[in-house]
């Protein structure tokens, strides 16, 4: 909230407490009933302008006029700040937006890279298995001949 919104409802508030004091402060109307019946303007209804009934009526014409230029105002003032607020308000959660998206990247490019070399591990951890399963398996076949060379001269040898 601005400051001049804030002054603008102050003083509003100012000048609805003034309205309310002026219309309670004035006479009902039902005095001025007998002009309906054709009474006569006595002294006092000819000069009511001047007495305290008359300024609170003035008073109470100026208060109201007041109080509704002044909402008025405050209301325009009220939506153009809000606006701005908005916009500045829009603005961060763009930023915000942003910021979220970059991270997201950089850690899917981290987990990316991550995955790679995981991947790269596992695949020589797999060809050191498959080099050392080949050479049990030429170790076995080599045995395996040697074993066949002894039985196929024991075979002669009998």
């Amino acid at each position: 909230m601005s400051a001049l919104s804030i002054i603008i409802d102050i003083v509003l508030i100012l000048i609805s407490i003034v309205l309310i004091v002026t219309v309670l402060m004035q006479e009902g109307q039902r005095q001025g009933l007998g002009a309906i019946g054709g009474g006569a303007e006595t002294f006092f209804g000819k000069n009511k302008a001047k007495s305290m009934e008359g300024r609170l009526q003035r008073y109470t014409k100026i208060a109201a006029a007041a109080f509704i230029v002044l909402a008025i105002v405050a209301t325009i003032v009220t939506s153009h700040n809000s606006g701005s607020t908005v916009s500045v308000a829009d603005l961060a959660a763009d930023e915000a937006v942003e910021d979220v998206v970059e991270d997201a990247e950089a850690a899917v490019e981290e987990a990316a890279e991550g995955a790679e070399a995981a991947v790269e591990e596992a695949a020589d951890e797999a060809e050191a298995a498959v080099e050392g399963a080949a050479e049990a398996a030429e170790e076995a076949v080599e045995e395996a001949e040697a074993a066949v060379e002894e039985a196929a001269e024991e075979t002669k040898n009998d």
